[in-house]
């Protein structure tokens, strides 16, 4: 119940920045610490949930830190470095150019 208790606190918490990939619907974490009622399978062995868009945080932002990654064989999501992450300006992006006036200047 401790567990389960930290889990849910942690969810209230951002999901990192260093977090990449997506879900590939292998189910893994839904099985956490016991089967999900909610989890459902199609015949191609995919995973689903039941309650998808009333999920509660925990299921939403699992795996949130690398550390609660607990299934990371078979998890979409993975981390990357915090020195990996650049600031990329968006394309096209070009300052304005700003025009300083002084006193003396007509204007």
């Amino acid at each position: 119940m401790l567990n389960k208790t930290r889990r849910f606190l942690t969810s209230l918490l951002p999901v990192a920045p260093n977090r990449r990939g997506e879900c590939n619907r292998c189910g893994s974490c839904c099985k956490l610490p016991y089967p999900c009622p909610f989890l459902r399978f199609d015949d191609a062995g995919l995973s689903s949930c039941a309650v998808y868009y009333f999920r509660p945080p925990s299921c939403r932002k699992y795996p949130r830190v690398a550390a609660e990654n607990l299934t990371p064989q078979t998890c979409g999501f993975f981390f990357v470095a915090p020195e990996q992450i650049g600031h990329r300006p968006a394309p096209g992006f070009e300052p304005a150019s700003v025009q300083v006036r002084t006193a003396e200047e007509p204007g």
